[in-house]
């Protein structure tokens, strides 16, 4: 073992799960705190308080399933600090492996998203954001979005663990619903200008982030509009949606369904679920576009958002996830592992799909390249 800098005293089980929510409580505070001078460190501490939730419901099954290797796990090490944890998708892994939690595909999207923010604010310079005021304002619509998925894990499907810690959700909680009175205040303060961009004959739609009408469309696609908001400064791209309709096993009524805020039927509110979506899909979109061959896979895998079932139709003229609601990417056999499956042509074409990517690179390293 090497030299050991820090020195903790030995916790109880208890005592640590204690400590390890109370510090994801902390980052949470930290997050708040650092909004006005600090946004950028405020999106870190807000993605590290969510790893140390979910780490929170991991041990409050069993202590070895936040250890990155379990196998190594050592209880005395353990008990003062010393030990290496796991990451988000670890843990999301083992949350639904081991525990047969399974975390709505939205939830994970939006984890996942903001970890790669932080990322890029770790590791290299965050682009999305154009100036201090801009990323302010990026950093609050971000922390709406993830505090709605992880304030429902909390108080509702984690309830009977939390519960103790009610009380400090509900303070935090109210904290972040008030930054909704700066988002406004600031789209107030630019409405002239966004008012002379659309009479300069420029289309302005709202943004997916903040909701303003507030993003200026920088180009035009089939599948969607690429826009940068001038509320929040965030760069994206707007989805083309689609009018198709699906029939409920329920009520047989026919319903709009591309929509990733759906979550039950709107005529006799059954509950829609991804892997619904795809079965009722299935039935309905058999074929797929001019490349498509009869005969061949029809259905391919998100590279997008990996869903574990392929999720992505040729719906309405464009390649459409039903699980993440993304579009217009394309769909090919993988040359590689001959999945098909939705990415960067050349990227599958030259070197990997995402379903075999890691075995290339791993094939890669041991020839040598």
């Amino acid at each position: 073992m090497g030299r050991k800098f820090i020195s903790q005293k030995k916790q109880t089980k208890d005592e640590l799960f204690d400590s390890l929510v109370k510090n994801a409580i902390d980052f949470l505070d930290s997050s708040l705190d650092d909004l006005e001078k600090r946004p950028k460190n405020s999106i870190v501490d807000f993605y590290t308080s969510i790893e140390l939730f979910l780490k929170a419901r991991l041990m409050a099954e069993h202590w070895t399933l936040i250890i990155s290797k379990p196998e190594t796990a050592n209880i005395d090490s353990f008990r003062v600090g010393d030990f290496h944890s796991v990451f988000l998708e670890d843990a999301i892994r083992r949350l639904k492996g081991v525990l047969n939690e399974c975390l709505e595909q939205s939830t994970i999207d939006n984890f996942k998203a903001l970890g790669e923010h932080r990322n890029q604010i770790v590791h290299f310079a965050h682009s999305d954001y154009a100036d201090f005021s801009a990323t302010k304002a990026g950093v609050v619509v971000e922390q709406w979005a993830s505090w709605h998925h992880l304030h429902a894990l909390l108080t509702e499907k984690w309830k009977d663990i939390f519960g103790p810690y009610n009380k400090e959700f509900g303070r935090i909680h109210k904290q972040i619903m008030r930054q909704k009175e700066f988002i406004q205040a600031r789209y107030n303060e630019l409405k002239s200008k966004i008012d002379v961009e659309e009479k300069a004959g420029k289309k302005v739609i709202d943004c997916q982030h903040c909701e303003m009408h507030a993003a200026i469309v920088s180009k035009e696609h089939k599948w969607g509009d690429d826009y940068s908001c001038m509320v929040c400064g965030v760069s994206d791209t707007a989805v083309a949606s689609t009018n198709e309709e699906l029939e409920c096993p329920k009520c047989h009524k026919s319903f709009e369904f591309f929509d990733k805020n759906l979550t039950a039927c709107p005529h006799c509110e059954m509950p829609i679920s991804t892997d619904l979506l795809i079965d009722l899909c299935e039935k309905k979109y058999i074929e797929g576009d001019d490349w498509w061959e009869e005969g061949q896979p029809h259905i391919a895998g998100c590279h997008n958002c990996q869903h574990e079932r392929p999720s992505v139709f040729y719906i309405d003229g464009l390649w459409s996830c039903v699980a993440c609601f993304d579009r217009g990417w394309q769909a090919i056999a993988c040359p590689n592992c001959d999945e098909f499956v939705t990415g960067d042509m050349d990227t599958i074409n030259y070197f990997a799909c995402y379903k075999c990517e890691d075995e290339v690179r791993k094939r890669i390293r041991e020839d040598g390249f």
